[in-house]
């Protein structure tokens, strides 16, 4: 790719960006109905014309937001279980991810204006949202590892995945989602994963209980 086909690659992708970004804050503010791409060009410094090069229709351009929402789920992944380093450690290591994803500002921003759209129409939700459940899948995989290799007692990895990442869900992201409560700060987090990881291994540990 010659040097000016880069550039101009690279200016379209900044344009895009700009739109997604003007079409998440103007979502979430005004809904779906009111939200026009008038505005949106004009939030991203665009014409609308290259906003319909893009997306050629508001529907498109919701498609895609949701799109980045299930991207951004699919690219976390939980790390192979490495036999002889501390459960727990292992354990926080998932929960942090899990944390940093759910508590983002930009997946908040995503969730709620894919989630205030679906409620109006589930069906519209069954149609466009595609399998999101690669962490939780992971999760399962390296539940039943820890499970075989003797160090957790778990006779249902899938139930104990929900209850883990449940754990999370319950205070970062459905507080802040719902405007209920701030983001969590980085401390609270940190608290947050070490209770988590603390509660599901006096359930599910090894160890005798007396």
């Amino acid at each position: 790719m010659t040097s000016k086909s880069a550039n101009k690659g690279r200016l379209t992708d900044r344009k895009r960006a700009a739109i997604m970004e003007a079409a998440v804050s103007e979502l979430k503010q005004n809904g779906f109905d009111n939200t026009s791409m008038d505005r949106i060009a004009e939030v991203a410094s665009v014409s609308k014309r290259t906003v319909y090069n893009h997306f050629p229709s508001k529907e498109d351009l919701f498609a895609a937001i949701v799109d980045e929402l299930m991207s951004r789920c699919q690219l976390i992944e939980v790390s192979d279980y490495t036999p002889g380093e501390p459960i727990a450690t292992q354990l926080s290591d998932i929960g942090q991810t899990a944390v940093d994803l759910m508590a983002s500002p930009e997946f908040q921003d995503l969730a709620r204006v894919t989630l205030s759209r679906f409620l109006q129409s589930p069906d519209l939700a069954r149609e466009m949202m595609i399998d999101s459940t690669q962490f939780e899948a992971g999760l399962i995989v390296w539940l039943e590892t820890a499970h075989q290799e003797g160090n957790l007692q778990i006779p249902d990895a899938q139930l104990a995945a929900k209850q883990f990442l449940g754990l999370i869900q319950s205070f970062a992201f459905w507080p802040p989602l719902i405007g209920k409560e701030a983001p969590l700060t980085e401390v609270q987090k940190k608290q947050l994963v070490e209770s988590t990881v603390s509660m599901f291994l006096a359930q599910y540990s090894c160890r005798k209980r007396s």
